[in-house]
């Protein structure tokens, strides 16, 4: 495969143009404009055909261009030299079909969905890549009148090759959306609310928790430090960057509920304190430092939470916290 430098140029403008599409069918549609541009052709199509009929997906232009079935099969001649890459695993090249029509012994490949109507006055321009072996996918275009070129055939096969770069990571990117909404949403379920912090400061909510948290403390200055703090029963921890380029998350969490639920079982704000320093992995000792307090009375807020909650040692206090509410992992 021989490419100029104009050309690859297109079609690798092509693709940047297309990494902003956020569906495979926009990909797909709006892939298909692009190579009916790129090698003029009266009809086009982009399809995928998984070889047991399941995942079929055909998209053509003008919509009556190619057969209404995409998984009509058809057939290729037994002594063309493309007939057994056709029948092999699917491959990245381009071929034209119109090479291999003439008066010659034929046999069933499952490649295309190419209708040739009428027979012998359209030429077909074909270019395949494979997904995992089980499927034959990429794009075809269709002329009547002149044949389709070489230099058309390697330029239709390298931006096949581009075409599946850019469909693998937008499939990348829609997993990742998932397992984000995912993550956000687990969160959400064990009272956190996630947001992300700008280069200019500012925080902006990734789910609806966040958002209500958020305008609680908005206007903090400390905001965008790198401390915990808390403002009105709101808790914000932020969580540094994991690499260059991408950004600072902030947990919220509402303090207010935890308190409220302490109240109801008999919990001072002062034991409700001592309680979220133990879950937090501190000591009496380190819990009456932050407190200001002596360790000897902080002990004494422990001793009363045992029986408050009816719990016999620190990590069984702990578990009936979150059991109960006043505590969130």
């Amino acid at each position: 495969m021989e490419i100029a430098g104009a050309d690859a140029r297109r079609v690798l403008g092509i693709a940047s143009e297309l990494e902003d599409a956020g569906s495979e069918w926009e990909l797909r549609e709006r892939a298909l404009g692009a190579l009916m541009e790129l090698i003029p052709a009266d009809a086009g199509q982009a399809y995928r055909l998984s070889h047991d009929g399941s995942g079929v997906f055909a998209l053509s232009v003008p919509e009556d261009s190619f057969h209404a079935d995409p998984m009509v099969i058809y057939d290729h001649p037994l002594d063309h030299p493309l007939t057994d890459i056709m029948l092999a695993t699917p491959t990245s090249q381009a071929w034209r079909v119109s090479d291999v029509a003439g008066d010659r012994q034929w046999r069933r490949t499952h490649c295309y969905n190419l209708d040739f109507r009428p027979f012998g006055l359209r030429r077909h321009l074909v270019a395949t890549a494979g997904a995992g072996g089980s499927a034959v996918e990429g794009y075809a275009l269709v002329r009547s009148g002149a044949d389709f070129s070489e230099r058309e055939r390697d330029l239709f096969g390298f931006a096949q090759l581009q075409l599946a770069g850019v469909e693998q990571r937008l499939g990348e990117r829609q997993r990742l959306v998932a397992l984000s909404a995912a993550a956000l949403g687990l969160a959400a379920s064990h009272g956190w609310g996630v947001a992300v912090l700008g280069e200019d400061g500012r925080a902006e909510p990734l789910n609806a928790l966040a958002a209500e948290l958020l305008a609680v403390v908005r206007d903090d200055p400390r905001l965008g430090r790198e401390q915990p703090l808390t403002v009105r029963d709101v808790e914000v921890r932020p969580v540094p960057s994991a690499g260059p380029g991408l950004p600072v998350l902030l947990l919220l969490r509402d303090l207010a509920r935890g308190r409220t639920l302490a109240r109801v079982f008999g919990v001072t704000e002062q034991e409700y304190r001592t309680l979220r320093h133990l879950h937090e992995g501190r000591t009496a000792t380190e819990a009456a430092r932050r407190m200001g307090l002596s360790p000897t009375t902080v002990r004494g807020y422990i001793a009363s939470l045992h029986r408050k909650l009816e719990a016999g040692h620190t990590a069984a206090l702990l578990r009936r916290g979150r059991d109960l509410g006043l505590l969130t992992d």
